[in-house]
C-alpha cells in the first residue's frame, strides 16, 4: 500500500499536481503509525521516524510552493530545463565571489536582492558606461576612450 502511494505521489509530483500530492502525503501518513517505534539494529533512528520527517517536509513544501509547483512532466515533454541545478549554481556563483570571507555579512532581503543585480548585470556586460562615468576620479590617469565604430 505505502510503495504503491508514494509512486502515486511521485507521479502527482512530477505532473504539478500538487493537491493530489496532499491527498497522497495524507495516504501514506495514515498508515504509517502502525510503522512507529518499528526497530532498525543498523540505524539509532526508526526508519518510520525518518519517512514520517521526511513526509511532513515535504507537506510543509507542498503548502508552500503549491501556487508555483511546475508540471515537470509537460516542460520534459516541450524540451525545456526540468531541474534547477544551473539556475542554484548561478545564484550560488553570484553569492559566493560576494560572500567568500570566513565571516560572512548579514544581509537584509532587500539589499542580497540588490546585490545579485549589480552582480548579474556585471557579469552579463549589461552594468551600463554611464554608471562606471559618474563615478570616475577626478585625476583619472587613464579616462575613457571614445570606441571607434
Amino acid at each position: 500500500m505505502i510503495v504503491a502511494e508514494v509512486e502515486r505521489l511521485r507521479w502527482r509530483l512530477w505532473n504539478g499536481k500538487a493537491r493530489d500530492a496532499g491527498i497522497s502525503l495524507d495516504r501514506i501518513r495514515a498508515v504509517t503509525h502502525h510503522f512507529r517505534g518499528e526497530p532498525d539494529r543498523r540505524r539509532s533512528i526508526a526508519p518510520s521516524r525518518k519517512l514520517w520527517t521526511a513526509l511532513q517536509a515535504l507537506n510543509d513544501h507542498l503548502a508552500s510552493q503549491t501556487d508555483w509547483l511546475a508540471n515537470h512532466a509537460e516542460r520534459h515533454r516541450a524540451g525545456q530545463r526540468v531541474g534547477t541545478a544551473l539556475t542554484e549554481a548561478t545564484a550560488n556563483f553570484l553569492v559566493n565571489r560576494r560572500m567568500r570571507k570566513a565571516q560572512q555579512m548579514r544581509w537584509t532581503r532587500r539589499g542580497a536582492g540588490r546585490l545579485l543585480q549589480v552582480r548579474c548585470a556585471v557579469y552579463n556586460g549589461t552594468l551600463g558606461t554611464g554608471f562606471g562615468q559618474r563615478f570616475q576620479a577626478a585625476n583619472d590617469a587613464h579616462p575613457p576612450v571614445a570606441i571607434a565604430a
